[in-house]
């Protein structure tokens, strides 16, 4: 898949889609998209006010957020993972604030520690081949004669 097709697929064809298996390179060239859209709207927006900047770009975010997760819930498909695996990193986050308020100097290394691990691990997830074959969640993506490397 191309970076055309990926971001054609995530936003006009999928983009609320929690159904099906994503591949590596739909998933991918896709957060490349969102990576290049946030750093575009960065650029652009920095001669605003930094209020109006982060609200315009919490606005671009929040419209990129359900192909975001409908994204990487096909790609954990592709793994023949649940969708609930998504709760990974929304949870080392949320320990990470957590211990960013809790008292003690000991806090905030080890919930930096622990949600950098749990973010490295579910990185190295997404990056694995899926599964060959039909799964559980549907036909495989690059049945069509792709091989999987």
């Amino acid at each position: 898949m191309t970076f055309a097709e990926a971001v054609r697929v995530c936003l006009k064809d999928k983009y609320a889609c929690f159904r099906g298996r994503a591949s590596r390179s739909e998933f991918w060239w896709f957060m490349l998209c969102i990576g290049l859209i946030n750093l575009c709207a960065g650029l652009a927006l920095s001669p605003f006010p930094p209020g109006t900047a982060m609200g315009l770009n919490f606005l671009i975010s929040l419209a990129l957020l359900l192909p975001n997760f409908g994204v990487t819930v096909r790609r954990l498909h592709d793994r023949n993972l649940s969708g609930w695996w998504l709760l990974i990193p929304l949870g080392s986050l949320l320990l990470w604030l957590l211990g960013r308020g809790a008292p003690g100097a000991n806090a905030v290394p080890a919930s930096a520690l622990l949600s950098l691990t749990m973010c490295v691990c579910y990185l190295a997830i997404l990056s694995l081949p899926g599964t060959a074959g039909p799964n559980r969640f549907g036909a495989d993506p690059l049945a069509a004669g792709n091989e999987r490397p």
